[in-house]
């Protein structure tokens, strides 16, 4: 499969797949090697080191007040 790879400030990295190939069709989308053929570099960082925000009406709605 085709893949962008995105580079964050963080030092983490996604791979967004850009094309699948046949295989990956074939084997019920079964993840296979990548194959990069486009970096980004980001000056942001990821999602996952974003901090969380919860905003006051979800604690409520969780029911935790």
């Amino acid at each position: 499969c085709h893949c962008d790879q995105r580079e964050y400030s963080c030092g983490h990295f996604k791979w967004l797949a850009t094309e699948h190939c046949p295989e990956y069709r074939e084997r019920q989308n079964k993840k296979c090697p990548p194959n990069i053929t486009a970096f980004e570099d980001r000056t942001d960082i990821c999602g996952e080191c974003k901090p969380k925000t919860q905003f006051p009406w979800i604690a409520g709605f969780m029911g935790k007040t």
